[in-house]
């Protein structure tokens, strides 16, 4: 009798067994492998995660680990740090309101909208390299953003970043930027690549003041002139940046003056790097 009992019961364990495994994570946040690592970070392995214990979180550090789905982080309102790269991330509504956030890191997923990040005002850095993003609207108000990275995306129009003043790294490589107007209005960038793109006019660049690293190989740029004439005026007045300027020029198909405006270039203090 009692082994009839059992055969009746096993399939129906097995059911159940099958079921708890293959089911998204039950509770407030939806993806089981985001779940997994908030657990571990706020050192909760066991039991419900109450809106009270996910204010516990602080920093949530967990890259390579397949999460897809953020939903239910909008419940974790103290995040100051977000770091998900290299994951399957493709939609940025859950952290809208998380007004918090200083450091967003999710390069290498699948995102292509960020206008969900628009509030978020307090931003200082944020790096988004490798994904399939064209619009950067969103960045317009986030005037305190210093270091900006979105190499490796569909952009080509950068606009919206003209009025962020606070800028000091600004990483856009592998682009499809040709217009860089919107920089003449931000002039304390330190770091500034934009390798790979379509630029052919430096012009824009001329009111720099704190350039260190200027990273512009593989465009098509062919006159020097801007940079020269800028980079003479520094150096015969403040040299606030050409004796410090190291230059990444490769990839580009100079004109017939070149070779004077390097020289031009060296005679101020800029550093050419092969």
């Amino acid at each position: 009798m009692i082994h009839a009992l059992y055969s009746k019961l096993i399939p129906t364990l097995l059911l159940l067994v099958i079921f708890s495994t293959t089911t998204k994570a039950a509770g407030p946040i939806a993806d089981k492998a985001l779940e997994v690592e908030i657990r571990r970070i706020i050192q909760e392995p066991m039991g419900e995660l109450t809106e009270e214990k996910l204010l516990k979180l602080f920093i949530l550090e967990a890259p390579g680990k397949s999460i897809k789905d953020l939903l239910g982080l909008e419940k974790c309102k103290n995040l100051a740090l977000i770091r998900l790269s290299n994951n399957q991330i493709t939609d940025l509504k859950p952290i809208k309101d998380l007004a918090n956030v200083q450091s967003l890191d999710l390069a290498n997923n699948k995102i292509s909208d960020i206008k969900p990040i628009a509030g978020l005002i307090k931003l200082q850095y944020i790096e988004l390299s490798g994904n399939q993003i064209a619009d950067i609207s969103a960045l317009e108000k986030l005037t305190a953003l210093n270091a900006i990275y979105l190499g490796n995306n569909k952009i080509s129009d950068i606009s919206s970043v003209k009025n962020l003043a606070k800028l000091s790294s600004l990483s856009l490589p592998k682009n499809q930027i040709s217009n860089l107007a919107p920089l003449a209005t931000v002039t304390r960038i330190s770091t500034l690549d934009l390798s790979d793109n379509q630029v052919s006019d430096l012009a824009p660049l001329s009111k720099q003041t704190d350039l260190r690293m200027l990273i512009i190989e593989r465009n098509k740029i062919a006159d020097l002139k801007p940079l020269v004439d800028s980079c003479k005026a520094d150096f015969a007045a403040a040299k606030r940046f050409a004796p410090f300027l190291r230059l990444y020029l490769a990839g580009n198909t100079l004109g017939a003056d070149s070779a004077k405006q390097l020289e031009e270039l060296k005679a101020a203090g800029v550093r050419k790097e092969s």
